[in-house]
């Protein structure tokens, strides 16, 4: 069975919410989970799509909908 990490579970959980990879670094900061570079976003995302055999992060985004917690990026963004 596959499943997420905090940090993992967080940047699903932004991008589910709208945020784009800048918010995304925002909001991983807010939590504290390190690495929170763009960079390493990005090379995550990369990872989970060939792990979980996505082609575009919409459908990554899709396929992971069952780890998506809530959390109010608005509010973290202000």
């Amino acid at each position: 069975m596959n499943t997420l990490t905090e940090y993992e579970t967080y940047i699903i959980s932004a991008l589910a919410q709208g945020a784009n990879i800048q918010e995304v670094k925002k909001v991983l900061r807010h939590f504290g989970q390190k690495p929170d570079s763009v960079s390493s976003i990005e090379k995550k995302l990369k990872e989970l799509k060939k792990k979980f055999e996505c082609k575009t992060t919409f459908q990554l985004v899709y396929e992971l909908g069952r780890y998506v917690v809530e959390i109010d990026v608005e509010e973290i963004l202000k």
